[in-house]
């Protein structure tokens, strides 16, 4: 999930609020369906029922500098998120009401701040999101599903609720307790192993990032279609969500991959402001 300031390093600016107070082992691997194949497609004014959006803190803020209707329409409520990664602040500003949702990359870290007691910022909600990257211990990429169920059964205990991002990425990692098997790609890794009911199983929300598929929509919605039925039979009352990526596509792109699937919400994942903007103002002007 990069972003143009990533949330890793997402810090406060209490002038930031100043401008707004005055607005308010497993079985064989799947194959892709046959172009003909029947999935889980969204079509028509059905499609624009997703009630959730996910951001950084830093990239709301960004987002409403320069668009600051847009960003009030999809990020001025509590059914929308703003993430970052300092326990003792809040991630969310510009006085907006999106939920402030603490992000780890870590299992471990999460293990720690909550025996020290580090977590004293206004967060009911955190994030867990594990990737094949150094942010992420080695153990937890090899072994998805432990850490999964033990970052939400912790936050769980402590009265947090969950949001679970699990990265297909993790596919890549030496040493797994479900390795990729050849010639699979890593959407059928993610699907064979069940990372999605893994994650689904011990959170309030599973992310799927699909974001890489964008400009193909027929793997779009072939992950997402099987990733969603795979969460919803671990847990039938988890919110599913996909992600897009300025990263991935244009902004027509992007809005195309969100009409094409039933997603209860979308993460947004942002390195270009202004394709991040158009985006959304497709998306409002098509009835999100």
């Amino acid at each position: 999930m990069p972003t143009l300031r990533s949330y890793h390093d997402y810090h406060y600016r209490a002038g930031d609020q100043r401008r707004a107070q005055s607005r308010r082992s497993a079985p064989a691997p799947p194959s892709r369906p046959p172009s003909h194949a029947r999935i889980l497609v969204c079509e028509g004014d059905s499609c624009a029922s997703a009630h959730n959006w996910i951001a950084t803190g830093w990239n709301i803020h960004l987002v409403d500098q320069a668009q600051p209707g847009t960003a009030a329409h999809f990020f001025n409520t509590p059914g929308s998120y703003g993430t970052g990664s300092n326990p003792t602040i809040g991630t969310v500003t510009d006085a907006f009401r999106a939920t402030p949702t603490l992000l780890y990359t870590s299992n471990a870290q999460f293990v720690s701040d909550i025996n020290n007691g580090a977590i004293t910022g206004p967060y009911h909600w955190v994030l867990y999101d594990p990737e094949y990257w150094s942010r992420t211990p080695l153990a937890e990429q090899q072994d998805p599903g432990t850490y999964l169920r033990l970052f939400g059964q912790l936050a769980h205990a402590h009265g947090y609720q969950v949001i679970e991002a699990p990265a297909r990425d993790l596919g890549n990692t030496a040493g797994a307790t479900c390795p990729k098997l050849a010639p699979e790609t890593l959407n059928q890794w993610y699907v064979r192993c069940n990372i999605a009911g893994a994650a689904a199983a011990y959170s309030d929300v599973y992310v799927l990032q699909n974001q890489v598929n964008t400009t193909n929509l027929g793997d779009y919605q072939w992950l997402f279609s099987h990733a969603r039925q795979q969460a919803l039979a671990a847990n039938s009352r988890a919110v599913v969500d996909s992600e897009v990526s300025t990263n991935y596509g244009t902004a027509d792109q992007m809005a195309a991959a969100v009409r094409s699937v039933p997603a209860t919400g979308f993460y947004v994942s942002i390195t270009n402001i202004s394709t991040a903007c158009q985006f959304f103002q497709k998306l409002q002007a098509a009835g999100y």
